[in-house]
């Protein structure tokens, strides 16, 4: 009897519908994510390959995507560099042509002193909360303002270097008894030391002298920022300052050639270097778009490989949903139709 029951022979098919139903859930779900539901299980010893190139294809796109932010900050100052420039080469114009012999005209101090306050606000640009020519420092900013109240440490350097050499402030109308030579050693010496080294960092510039270097690549880095204690920048700080602050109306027509000639000089030492670091902003951004289109290939066939190892056959995938629906809808059927069998009723009806 146990042998020819409903029981004995409704248990194996519960069992059965059961598998199925397993099987049907874990096709469904492959099918809907194209992976394989369990990929150890699949994989076996290949499990490890597929996680090395999953772990080589994110970190690809972790690159890719700080070489955005990087590519951001640098055309930001490819930007800021095109506009220092354009300003100091329309005031080397405006120097060049001045003429002479005569003092320098306030309007030429005027141009230097917008030069100055257009220089220091470039360089204190900021590009998602960092400072592009901070160097390594991007919390701060770089360039202390010059024109302030009280007086800034920068434009009190300068007032004390004047007052110590020739005991007299700029605005004296004695300073027209300061001669050519006389300035142009102050130029060389009490001046020129208030825009490099320690003067510099202590009353210019908050930056760090070291350039911001990013890895673009796995085997790769390139410099991303500029910084602002640059000597090219140094030096147009210098030749704006030194015509703003030096070129009075009282000086003499000697003391204001030579101060003439060496803001020209600077101005175009400056423009020079400035032209140079706009080169090397260039090749950085040029190294990070080749360095992302060679990462962008590397992923698709990173990806592709994958794909081969963790993605299912769609279609073949397909096609077994279809048949363990089927085979569960008889499952079903056949389970119900035992489940009104009963030998009470055979003996009753025989």
């Amino acid at each position: 009897m146990t042998y020819i029951s409903t029981q004995s022979m409704s248990t194996p098919l519960r069992q059965s519908v059961a598998q199925l139903q397993s099987q049907l859930s874990i096709a469904q779900q492959e099918v809907a994510s194209g992976q394989y539901a369990d990929l150890g299980l699949q994989l076996g010893g290949q499990t490890g390959q597929t996680l090395s190139l999953t772990q080589t294809s994110n970190q690809i796109q972790t690159l890719t995507d700080t070489n955005q932010i990087a590519s951001t900050r640098l055309s930001a100052t490819s930007s800021a560099l095109d506009s220092i420039i354009s300003t100091a080469q329309n005031f080397s114009n405006t120097l060049l042509s001045t003429a002479f012999p005569s003092t320098i005209p306030a309007t030429m101090q005027a141009a230097a002193s917008s030069g100055l306050q257009a220089l220091i606000g470039t360089l204190n640009t900021a590009v998602g909360g960092q400072y592009i020519f901070g160097g390594t420092n991007t919390a701060e900013q770089p360039i202390n303002a010059y024109s302030d109240t009280p007086p800034s440490a920068s434009k009190t350097a300068v007032d004390t270097a004047f007052s110590s050499t020739f005991g007299m402030s700029q605005s004296d109308p004695n300073v027209s008894s300061i001669n050519g030579s006389a300035m142009q050693s102050f130029l060389d010496n009490g001046f020129s030391a208030l825009f490099t080294g320690s003067n510099w960092s202590s009353n210019w510039s908050s930056a760090s002298s070291q350039a911001l270097t990013s890895q673009i690549s796995p085997s790769q880095q390139t410099t991303t920022s500029v910084s602002a204690n640059q000597p090219a920048i140094q030096q147009l700080a210098q030749a704006y300052t030194m015509v703003s602050e030096l070129a009075g109306q009282n000086l003499s027509a000697d003391a204001s050639q030579t101060v003439f000639t060496a803001a020209t000089k600077l101005v175009n030492q400056a423009l020079t270097g400035l032209t140079n670091i706009q080169s090397d902003v260039g090749v950085s951004q040029s190294d990070i778009t080749d360095a992302n289109n060679q990462m962008s290939v590397q992923k698709n066939l990173i990806d592709e490989n994958i794909g081969s190892l963790e993605n299912v056959d769609s279609y073949s995938l397909s096609t077994t949903v279809t048949t363990l629906q089927t085979q569960l809808e008889s499952s079903y059927e056949l389970t119900a139709s035992l489940k009104n069998m009963s030998l009470v009723t055979y003996l009753a009806t025989a």
